[in-house]
Parts: C-alpha cells; sequence; structure tokens
C-alpha cells in the first residue's frame, strides 16, 4: 500500500548547530566538548519525524540561500528530505543550541532572519500550487522570515484546500487571518501559544473558544512536560505525559505535528492519534537531533501517555 505524502511547508530553515559543554557557566568563557552541524528548522524537523516514523512520505517548501542555505539543502539531500528550496537573495539564518551536560539545561540562539520579498512569495505560491494535486496532506510549520508578508500563509493554506487537502498548521504569529478563513483544519501548538493567538489568559477558556469558534477543527495543544490537551468532535480529553531524563528537547513539538499528521492520515482517530504523537516527542527529548526519534522507544511510551 502507497504510503500518504505530505507537502510540508517549513518558509523560515536554519542551519543547525548543536553545541555541547560539559558545564555552560554564564559571563565566562565556555569551551565546548563536542559540536554538531546539520540542517533543521520546523520543517525541516517534521520531515525528519515522519522519516522515522516510516507512515507517510514528505516534500519540503522553503527558503534557502548564502553559503548557510546551500549547506542546508546538501545535509537534506544528504538525509533524503526531499525539498523545493526558493532563493531570496539573503543568507539563511543560523540557530545554535547550547546543551549544559552537567544540568541538562538547553539555551537556544536564533539569528534574525531576512524576508522573502514578493517575488520570492510569488514563486513560492506556484511551485506550491503545482506540485498540490500529487499530495494527501498539508502542513504549515513555523514562522515566516522576519518581515514576510503575513498574506503568505492564506494563499499557501487555501491552495491546500481547493484541492480538500487535511492540513496542520504550527504556526502562532501571523496566523490568526488565515486560520479566520479555515473551516476544518488542524492546529498542533502549545499552551503559551495558543492564549496569545486568541488573548485568553486561561489555557482551558482558550481551548473552549477555540473549539467553539472552529467547530470542525481539530485542536491538538502541549505544555511542555506537564500536560496536553485535545479538542476534536466536541469531545476534550487530557494526556498526562511520563517523566523522562531529557537530551534535548528541541524538536519535540515538530516530532509531535508530524506523527499527529502522519496517524491521522492513515486512518487513526484523533484521540489514539495524538496519545501517539505525544509518545513519539516524548522519545525525541531522548535524542539529540531535532525531530529524530527511536520508534521502538516511542513504542514503549505510549501506554505510558495516561488519558484523563
Amino acid at each position: 500500500m502507497k504510503k500518504p505524502v505530505i507537502a510540508v511547508f517549513g518558509a523560515n530553515p536554519a542551519w543547525q548547530k548543536t553545541i555541547f559543554f560539559d558545564r555552560l557557566t554564564p559571563g565566562e568563557v565556555n569551551r565546548a566538548a563536542k559540536l554538531t552541524a546539520f540542517a533543521s528548522g520546523k520543517g525541516v524537523n517534521f520531515c525528519r519525524a515522519s522519516a522515522c516514523a516510516k507512515l507517510t512520505d514528505t516534500h519540503l517548501f522553503q527558503f534557502a540561500d548564502g553559503d548557510n542555505g546551500r549547506k542546508h539543502q546538501i545535509s537534506l539531500d544528504a538525509e533524503k528530505i526531499a525539498h523545493t528550496s526558493i532563493p531570496t537573495g539573503s543568507e539563511t539564518r543560523v540557530c545554535a543550541t547550547c546543551i549544559d551536560l552537567a544540568s541538562g539545561q538547553t539555551t537556544e540562539l536564533i539569528e534574525p532572519s531576512f524576508p522573502a520579498d514578493r517575488a520570492a512569495c510569488d514563486e513560492m505560491v506556484e511551485r506550491w500550487q503545482s506540485a498540490l494535486p500529487r499530495f494527501d496532506g498539508a502542513a504549515i510549520t513555523g514562522s515566516l522570515p522576519d518581515k514576510t508578508d503575513p498574506a503568505l500563509y492564506c494563499r499557501i493554506a487555501e491552495a491546500a484546500v481547493a484541492q480538500k487537502l487535511p492540513l496542520l498548521i504550527d504556526a502562532v504569529s501571523g496566523i490568526l487571518p488565515t486560520l479566520e478563513k479555515l473551516d476544518r483544519f488542524i492546529l498542533k501548538i502549545n499552551a503559551g501559544e495558543l492564549k496569545k493567538l486568541l488573548q485568553v489568559h486561561d489555557l482551558h477558556q482558550a481551548l473552549h473558544h477555540a473549539a467553539t469558534r472552529w467547530q470542525h477543527a481539530v485542536f491538538a495543544i502541549t505544555d511542555g512536560a506537564s500536560e496536553a490537551y485535545l479538542a476534536a468532535d466536541g469531545a476534550f480529553y487530557r494526556y498526562r505525559l511520563p517523566r523522562i531524563d531529557v537530551v534535548n528537547p528541541i524538536g519535540s513539538g515538530d516530532t509531535c505535528s508530524a506523527i499527529l499528521m502522519g496517524r491521522l492520515l492513515t486512518g487513526m482517530e484523533a484521540p489514539q492519534a495524538f496519545a501517539c504523537a505525544l509518545a513519539a516527542a516524548s522519545a525525541n527529548c531522548l535524542d539529540p537531533t531535532p525531530g529524530h526519534f527511536d520508534e521502538k522507544c516511542a513504542g514503549t511510551l505510549i501506554p505510558a501517555m495516561e488519558r484523563i
């Protein structure tokens, strides 16, 4: 049976450096014990997690340019992540994750990104629209490059809806006007992002407000290591996550999005699909590479994923 294929719009990638320190002391000279560098960004992490699960295939659509952009694309090719990369005339950003091996704490350093101009956005939409007929689902992941017109989100989402593709959205800044134009979608963001998006201070009120406003949408909301929440088909679910010794939490949200979408496309009901996605996200935290996890490990965590 042919695997479903997901079109992944991950507009704002990064050349990722993960730097490990035996002990990281602010205000002091810190010498790293180890450094890894690879392609990253929410869209990349989504595709990497999909490959780990072997549920779906993916094709990434992104903006990338400059020396970092070229290294990024070479890295994607090496991982066999299919991609369409639109040049912008500006350097792709670098993100650095600093991991203190003594405490397990992580610090994320994110460079600013350069905007995609109208011509680059038009080319992206054209390439996206022309490719969509061969896909079974679509995902919008992460922010746009800084100062890029947020109307690009609407154009990307409306093209997917026109093809009647299931659409997952994992984005916050500038996404509300797009959501206002949609009826059916899956929104996978975290608790703080949902409250910020709807300007509601209480999480439960925000979730009920969202489920009332968009009655045909699915809301999958994570809250770090504590609990997670799902609103789907008029019902609400709460999940308690198992305790684990975290190595690197970066990419766990993207992993959750990828596995949730993959499970839904293969016919699993939303409550169980979200449990599987949360287990994979927890397994991602045990691996230093964002979006990478051990499928067997994730399987062992599913029974520990307590639905309340």
